[in-house]
């Protein structure tokens, strides 16, 4: 049990870095309505860092929990995208 958890501590920041650079590369590489479904999770992200920082900069502790509740659903959104845009 142990070493599952030692891998998720691992894998977490990964994940949260992979699914930066996927966000990027779709803003970067999509265009017309793939661009603006890009942007649905970065816009997420970015509210969910915002109310982190100022929830964190008020003296919250479970403000940053908004950060790791937005990530999933993003990377999913972001995955879906490029799955469906590589198979049209």
């Amino acid at each position: 049990m142990d070493a599952i958890l030692e891998l998720f501590f691992v894998a977490l920041p990964l994940l949260v870095i992979g699914g930066l650079v996927a966000q990027w590369r779709a803003l970067q590489r999509f265009e017309g309505g793939w661009l603006l479904a890009a942007w649905v999770p970065v816009i997420v992200m970015g509210a969910a860092i915002a109310v982190g920082l100022l929830g964190a900069m008020a003296g919250s502790n479970l403000a940053p929990i908004w950060i790791v509740f937005a990530l999933p659903p993003c990377l999913l959104w972001i995955g879906a995208l490029w799955l469906a845009r590589a198979l049209t």
